[in-house]
């Protein structure tokens, strides 16, 4: 039971949104903790989706789903926002090459910023608690009878782990690329990757104009 949620947090975390573009981007800058950290804030976003399919919680996803026009809006201008951002600083410089681990965990506030916009991405996304619904009762986690108290709880960690365990493998391939892209190829990259979140910024406000017609 607890590998089947292992590997269901690790299916679901595997498609490329606004957090993994955000995550590829600052691997390709050299920030790689900052992308660990944004994949944990996905991750904990993740777990909290899973525990709500598992015991059948309501008040995040009932929210998300009886309420779509406003979480498109907000995720929507948010998301080109930033979008635009990582277009504009798609040219790196030496300077911007891997610091020492102890100065990257001075700046919290960027650990922060890191964490919450992984989770806030993950967490207005509707699509990833129907994910885990289909993909837990694909893997037999729904059984006949009511799952247990432990084995709910272990069903919920083995997605955080899973989940951890892609953005993990992400950022360390990804890393091992990096190192022999010449700073011409990582700006295209950065360039495509900030393209990607607009357009799913973008995609996000045009599902809202439709919502309100």
């Amino acid at each position: 039971m607890l590998l089947k949620a292992v590997f269901a947090g690790f299916i679901v975390a595997v498609p490329i949104g606004a957090v993994g573009a955000l995550c590829l981007r600052r691997v390709f800058q050299g920030r790689w903790l900052l992308a660990i950290v944004a994949g944990l804030g996905a991750a904990a976003a993740d777990s909290i989706l899973a525990a709500a399919a598992v015991f059948g919680l309501s008040l995040v996803t009932h929210f998300l789903v009886d309420n779509p026009g406003p979480v498109r809006l907000v995720g929507g201008l948010f998301l080109v926002g930033l979008g635009v951002q990582m277009i504009r600083k798609r040219e790196i410089s030496l300077s911007d090459a891997p610091k020492p681990m102890s100065e990257e965990l001075r700046r919290w506030w960027k650990m922060v910023r890191a964490l919450s916009t992984g989770f806030i991405l993950t967490i207005v996304n509707p699509a990833t608690f129907f994910a885990f619904v289909g993909v837990f009762a694909g893997f037999g986690l729904f059984g006949a009878q009511p799952l247990g108290g432990l084995t709910s709880a272990l069903i919920v960690a083995g997605v955080l782990v899973g989940s951890m365990l892609w953005w993990i493998t992400l950022t360390v391939v990804t890393s091992a690329v990096r190192r022999y892209a010449p700073l011409r190829i990582v700006a295209i990259v950065n360039t495509v990757l900030g393209l990607i979140v607009l357009g799913i910024g973008l995609a996000a406000l045009v599902s809202f104009v439709q919502l309100t017609l």
